[in-house]
């Protein structure tokens, strides 16, 4: 008698990856300070944020869980018990305008954000004319170019070659932005206008700097890096940027929903970061799915 038996399809062979945590990412103490305080004041009443408070989706769903509102216009304040100035900060003149109109305001501005506010208007007073290295769109560079009339943001060469030259340029950075590149605009700057006198004052945040040495440890290690945080956000691209720089595949990943398995396939060792507004279980969320993904 013959039997024939059916083969069974094969089951893919397991793959077993290999997960490292930077040794410094996600939120410094100032903004977890920020955050806890936030927390607490929603316990006390309805709490608006004039803008956002945080550029993370993982902090703004923990503050809508509280009932804390975001992005509030001015004309809708007095629906709220306190009016909360958000981490990035508002110009001098909008926050001035606030308390002339007597509106109760909590200020939870980032102190990195107000040193590098006080230091522009330091060289604004010296006579140069001011400059923010940093983002078009960022709230924290608008709220530093709103320190005084007629300061420029610089977010490439291009914005550079379109500065009228000026006898004394005196810059400032947003305080989330790549060291390196910071660095390498002010270079620009410097090497297009050799007639003039450039002074920069180092804005940028200590704990951005530890978050970028922290990867760049990693990366002779790793075959792909993921950075927990919001796609577009200043300090998870300046991440994404360390990792490309070295050709390693990366992504950012906001929650494990938003999570590409074929963004890192073929990955054994992985390097996890995270960006400056991230949140610790949103870390611990992701490494417990890519620990998954490879098992």
């Amino acid at each position: 008698m013959n039997v024939t038996l059916e083969r069974q399809p094969a089951s893919p062979p397991s793959r077993t990856i290999e997960l490292r945590v930077a040794t410094s990412y996600g939120m410094d103490a100032d903004a977890r300070n920020a955050l806890a305080a936030i927390t607490r004041l929603a316990a006390s009443g309805r709490v608006a944020v004039a803008g956002r408070f945080m550029p993370d989706p993982g902090v703004q769903a923990q503050l809508a869980r509280l009932g804390v509102a975001e992005q509030v216009e001015e004309v809708d304040f007095f629906k709220f018990r306190h009016i909360v100035v958000p981490f990035s900060g508002v110009s001098p003149r909008e926050r001035k305008h606030w308390e002339e109109a007597e509106h109760a305001l909590t200020d939870l501005t980032s102190p990195q954000v107000r040193r590098a506010q006080v230091a522009l208007g330091l060289l604004r007073m010296e006579g140069a004319q001011p400059l923010v290295i940093g983002r078009h769109d960022d709230p924290e560079s608008l709220a530093l170019a709103g320190v005084t009339h007629g300061t420029k943001i610089i977010q490439d060469t291009t914005d550079t070659a379109r500065l009228h030259f000026a006898p004394a340029f005196g810059a400032v950075c947003q305080t989330t932005l790549s060291p390196r590149r910071v660095s390498w605009l002010l270079q620009q700057l410097r090497m297009r206008y050799r007639d003039a006198s450039v002074t920069f004052l180092d804005t940028a945040a200590p704990s951005m700097a530890a978050r970028e040495l922290a990867l760049e440890n990693l990366l002779a290690w790793c075959d792909a890096v993921v950075v927990v945080g919001q796609a577009g956000e200043t300090s998870c691209d300046a991440l994404l940027e360390a990792a490309l720089r070295k050709s390693k595949p990366a992504c950012i990943v906001s929650t494990p929903a938003t999570f590409d398995p074929a963004t890192l396939a073929g990955a054994r060792r992985i390097a996890l970061t995270a960006g400056a507004f991230a949140l610790d279980e949103s870390v611990r969320a992701v490494a417990a799915l890519l620990k998954g993904h490879g098992s």
